[in-house]
């Protein structure tokens, strides 16, 4: 592997993990993880929805899904009511408490994206997101061989 390649790849992983570390630190007084906001920020589109319609959207496992769920339930953000289309499943509905919590971190984000990308050409924000794009394919193809 080439100094450059290195290069990319520990620049990449470090970008994640400063990502990662930074949302827990913002998330922490929300008293929420990543995946849980991953959830919330779904439920914009989603709410109504089943639970596997739900793990769909977030590229969540059924059952880690429902851990998540279930964590979110037991903090008053969402509710499962039954799906009487389906008696095997349940919709799941931002609560009150949620949408507050869900339009407030919306706000944060937004304001983090914009940060994240300050002085940063458009151009060049385009270009690292069609690499991206192409690693994430390459992946999902490798990931179905």
């Amino acid at each position: 592997m080439s100094t450059c390649e290195e290069s990319f790849w520990r620049l990449i992983t470090h970008t994640a993990q400063a990502m990662r570390s930074y949302a827990d630190q913002r998330l922490k007084k929300y008293d929420l993880t990543v995946e849980q906001l991953q959830v919330i920020m779904q439920m914009d589109l989603y709410t109504g929805q089943s639970q596997s319609v739900l793990s769909s959207a977030c590229g969540k496992s059924p059952a880690n899904i429902t851990r998540i769920l279930d964590r979110l339930e037991k903090k008053g953000r969402i509710v499962r009511r039954k799906n009487s289309r389906d008696r095997r499943s349940s919709l799941v509905f931002l609560t009150e408490n949620g949408c507050i919590l869900r339009d407030e971190l919306v706000s944060l984000f937004e304001g983090l994206r914009a940060e994240l990308v300050d002085g940063i050409e458009s151009e060049k924000q385009h270009v690292a997101v069609e690499v991206l794009h192409a690693m994430k394919n390459n992946i999902e193809k490798m990931s179905n061989r």
